[in-house]
This record gives C-alpha cells, sequence and structure tokens, in this order.
C-alpha cells in the first residue's frame, strides 16, 4: 500500500464568529454526533471492539464540542450536566449494541430502559435551559426519534437488513440536524432564529448538511469496500441519493445543465476515491497511484466549473486546493482503515466532516451573491422558504 500525502487530522476547527455561526456548528454536530453513534453501534453489532472504542471517543470529542458551543449560554454548571447526560446516552447506545451483538435480550431490554429515562432527562434539561421557549412535547418528541432512527438502524443492521439499515442511516442524520437548528433555535439567544432564516444561512445550513452526509457515506463506503464490501451495494445507493440531491440543490439555483454538470463531475470523484479504495483492499500500488492522478485532474477541472458558475466569486486556485485537502484527508482515512489505526481514521474522518462547515460557507457566500434574487427568505420551520424548499425534505 503506498503512502498517503501527509495531512494533518488535528487541526482545529476555526472559532465561530457569531452566534448565528454557533447554531450552524451546532446542527452540523448534532448531526455527526447520530452518523458516530450509528457507526459506533455498527461495530458493537459486529463484535469489531476496536472500532467500537475508537468511535466511541470520536463522540466524546463530538460532546465536548457541543458543550463548548453551549457553554456560553447555560454557563459550565449547565454545560457539564449535558455532557452527563449526553455521555449516558451514548453509553446506552452503547450498551443496546452490544445486547445485539452477544443475542443477550436483558443487556438490550435493559438498555433500552436506560434509554428511555434519558430521553426525558435530556427532554427536561432542554426545557429549562430554554427558558420557555422550547415545548416539553416538543423536546421530548425530537429526542425520543432521535433514538429510535439509531436503536432501529442497529437493529436492522443487526437482521442483515442492510438496506433498511443504510435508510435509516441517513434518515437519522438529516433528523438529528433538524434537531441540531431546533436545539440552536431554544437554546441560543432569540435573535438568532431571525439570523438563521437569513437566505444565505439557510442556504448555507443546507449546503453543510448535504455536504456533511457526503463525507460520512463515503467514508462508510470505503471502509466496507476496505474489509468485507457487504455494505458497499447499499451505502453506495444511500451515497448516489445524495449526489442526487445535491445535483438537485444546483438545479434549483443554476438550472438543468449545470446540475448535470455537476453530477457527472462529484459522480467521477466519487468513483475514484471508491477505485483507491479498491486498489488498497487489494494492494495495488498501481490502482492506488493511477486514482491519485485521476483526481488531482478531477479537482483543477471541478474548481474551474464551480468557479464559473459563481461568475469567479470563489478564485480557483483556493477551491481546487481546498478539494486536494479534502482528497487526501479521504484517502488517508483508507489507509489508516486498512492498517487498522481506528483512532487516527476517526480523526481524519472527523476532521474531513468539520471541514464542511467552512467549505459550505465558502460556497453559500459566492452561490448567495451569484443568484441573490431567487434565494427565497424566511425559515423552514414555517414553510417560510430556505432551502429545503429548494432540494426537498427528507
Amino acid at each position: 500500500m503506498a503512502a498517503s500525502p501527509s495531512v494533518s487530522p488535528g487541526t482545529a476547527t476555526a472559532p465561530v464568529s457569531s452566534a448565528a455561526e454557533a447554531a450552524l456548528r451546532l446542527e452540523g454536530l448534532v448531526g455527526q454526533h447520530s452518523i458516530l453513534a450509528a457507526d459506533m453501534m455498527r461495530a458493537r453489532v459486529r463484535a469489531d471492539d476496536d472500532l467500537a472504542q475508537s468511535a466511541n471517543a470520536a463522540l466524546g470529542k463530538n460532546t465536548q464540542a457541543m458543550g463548548d458551543l453551549l457553554a456560553p449560554v447555560i454557563g459550565d454548571d449547565g454545560r457539564a450536566r449535558f455532557e452527563e447526560l449526553w455521555a449516558d446516552h451514548i453509553e446506552a447506545l452503547f450498551n443496546y449494541s452490544r445486547g445485539l451483538s452477544i443475542h443477550d435480550e436483558k443487556v438490550r431490554k435493559d438498555a433500552q430502559a436506560e434509554l428511555v429515562e434519558y430521553e426525558e432527562d435530556l427532554a427536561e434539561f432542554f426545557v429549562a435551559g430554554s427558558q420557555g421557549r422550547l415545548d416539553r412535547r416538543a423536546a421530548l418528541t425530537g429526542v425520543r426519534e432521535h433514538v429510535e432512527h439509531l436503536v432501529d438502524g442497529a437493529d436492522a443492521y443487526a437482521a442483515g437488513d442492510k438496506s433498511e439499515a443504510a435508510e435509516l442511516y441517513r434518515a437519522s442524520y438529516a433528523h438529528s440536524f433538524a434537531l441540531g437548528e431546533g436545539l440552536a433555535r431554544a437554546l441560543l439567544p432569540p435573535a438568532v432564529g431571525k439570523e438563521l432564516d437569513r437566505p444565505t444561512l439557510r442556504l448555507r445550513a443546507a449546503l453543510m448538511r448535504l455536504l456533511g452526509e457526503h463525507v460520512a457515506l463515503v467514508i462508510s463506503v470505503t471502509r466496507s469496500a476496505v474489509t468485507d464490501g457487504e455494505d458497499v451495494a447499499t451505502l453506495g445507493a444511500a451515497l448516489n441519493a445524495n449526489t442526487v440531491d445535491l445535483a438537485s440543490a444546483i438545479d434549483a439555483l443554476f438550472g438543468a445543465e449545470a446540475a448535470q454538470g455537476f453530477q457527472a463531475f462529484w459522480a467521477d470523484h466519487i468513483d475514484e476515491v471508491m477505485t483507491y479504495a479498491k486498489a488498497t483492499a487489494a494492494d495495488d500500488a498501481d490502482g492506488e497511484e493511477g486514482a491519485r492522478r485521476t483526481l488531482q485532474g478531477f479537482e483543477q477541472r471541478f474548481a474551474t466549473f464551480l468557479d464559473d458558475a459563481t461568475q469567479h466569486r470563489l478564485g480557483q486556485p483556493a477551491l481546487a486546493q481546498a478539494f486536494v485537502m479534502h482528497d487526501r484527508m479521504l484517502l488517508a482515512q483508507v489507509d489508516a482503515y486498512a492498517a487498522k489505526d481506528y483512532a487516527q481514521a476517526h480523526d481524519l474522518g472527523y476532521q474531513t466532516y468539520s471541514d464542511m462547515f467552512t467549505v459550505s460557507g465558502q460556497l453559500s457566500t459566492a452561490i448567495g451573491a451569484t443568484v441573490a434574487s431567487r434565494l427565497p427568505t424566511g425559515g423552514s420551520q414555517t414553510g417560510g422558504g430556505g432551502m429545503a424548499g429548494l432540494v426537498g425534505r427528507q
């Protein structure tokens, strides 16, 4: 296996510059939590203890990041309580999947009972923190649905229904991302909600959700290709659906011709990352190098395509560099995973997902300036527009 170009998985995420950015980051973190939790549960179902433990460590990092964002609003005591409740919730999910793995119904049911308890505790915590802006029933429903998606996904995975598990993987992410928005609106200052309704921020949130899902699915399908390949078909179908959603957004913004160009570029990008993963699985250094060379050409052409579409507001060199780093990190996580360095693989995956916060900001600023007159106003929660109306609801 050829060595990957040097990357820096430990790069710190850029600090947020406003309450609205904190809200967007919270949406992304709650969405990322669902991915990490599902990955941890799948690993536990497979009795892959090393992978499950490294996924659990990534979940701890994600929990701390959420606590960092909420601390200015809920205080240090509130942050400590949140992190305690959230960690207990993760532990119960871990135990639930352990029960599935060892076929111990008592362990599974005990964990399920704990999850019900934590659902109520978390809902009460969020209601108290909202200072009356969050209804208890809505809070409990949101938390409960989040848990049900994860538990149902683990059940489907344990039962061998990979198609259902992949669908729930996407549904869980979309719901959790929306849950993050609801929590941000409830817990952060009231003025944040109005800021989030600005067209460019609605656009950014939608791009961040779709690009974050792209990262999660690419990582999942390449890891399957490196190991047993059992999930490649179902996760590949989910990844294709994400590509269609992204192309639909481009269609709504720039028209059918641009959407077709985008979808062709994006599909080629995914194909080459998969080619690399399959070459890694076969210990084919020539195949790996060929995929790298093809990706280098793609990065330049795709950057030119998007720069042209946004009337050169992005800048081709900077955009190309962003794609270079994105691909390097995706390939490096494949290498780490193949070497069973799961901690490194999760660090790289975590940072690749986090980078979508910055990329979505760059894209939404350029796209928003290009198509400002066509962007709807209002929040998705009111039906008043936002990208939800452009790309379709999950």
